[in-house]
Order: structure tokens, then C-alpha cells, then sequence
């Protein structure tokens, strides 16, 4: 491939990733987490959510702990097999009937459970710092 195409097609990936208003499909199961519609002023980059390391390193405890719903009678969170939601579609812009703003139930949800998998020592862990999530460069 000559330069000229490479360059084209880096400024096309690019235009694409700065372009996407919601989480963007990178590889098989990898997505940028962004939600433009809400995060309209951040203050770091996307960050880089691989699912499929996640789902491997979270086998043994299941789908549930990411993928739950709210059980109306038991006002428990469930997990129900086939209706996996993404965060978004429960979590919003800010805290509402007790519910998380979507940016707290991910800074809850996956940096808790990084700290937790240290302290326990169930290696590896992930990141627990904003800078080791929120990287400045995407892959």
C-alpha cells in the first residue's frame, strides 16, 4: 500500500472514531465507551472496553455482574439470560429514581471491581486510575 493510501485510510479510520456519537464497534467484542449524547463536555478520552477479556475474566461470576435489570417486585437487580442491556439503556446523564447517572455506575461498577480483584489478588485486574482507563491515544 503506498503512503498516499495508508494516509488516506488513517484519516478515514480517525474521521470515523472522533465521528461516532455512541459506543463504537472496534474489533470482534472491543468498543470505545463514549455517549456523546451525554458526556458532550468531557474532560478525557473514550475509554477502550474490551468485552471479550472482561467476559473471560469474569466467567466463573456470570453475565449478571454487568448486565442486570432492576426485578420491579423484589426492587433487586437480576440478571436475565437473552435480555443483556447495555448501561446506557438504564443509566442516564444524571442520578434518577435512585438510579446511578450513567458516569457513576461506571466509575462504580468497573473501577470497584478492579480494586476488588487487587485486593483479593484474583489477577489480573484492571485499571484503577483515570489516566490508565482514559488514555489519551486510541488503538
Amino acid at each position: 500500500m503506498s503512503i498516499k493510501n495508508r494516509a488516506v485510510t488513517v484519516m478515514a479510520i480517525i474521521l470515523l472514531l472522533t465521528a461516532t456519537p455512541g459506543p463504537l464497534t472496534v474489533g470482534a467484542e472491543m468498543t470505545f465507551i463514549q455517549h456523546d449524547d451525554i458526556f458532550k463536555e468531557r474532560k478525557r478520552p473514550p475509554v477502550a472496553f474490551d468485552h471479550d477479556l472482561h467476559m473471560a475474566a469474569l466467567e466463573e461470576n456470570g453475565c449478571g455482574v454487568c448486565h442486570h435489570s432492576r426485578d420491579d417486585a423484589s426492587s433487586q437487580l437480576v440478571y436475565i439470560e437473552g435480555e443483556e442491556l447495555s448501561c446506557r439503556e438504564c443509566h442516564l446523564g444524571k442520578k434518577k429514581d435512585g438510579i446511578p447517572a450513567l458516569r457513576e455506575a461506571y466509575h462504580g461498577s468497573c473501577t470497584a471491581c478492579h480494586r476488588k480483584r487487587i485486593k483479593t489478588k484474583q489477577l489480573p485486574s484492571g485499571p484503577t486510575t483515570c489516566g490508565e482507563c482514559h488514555k489519551a491515544a486510541r488503538p
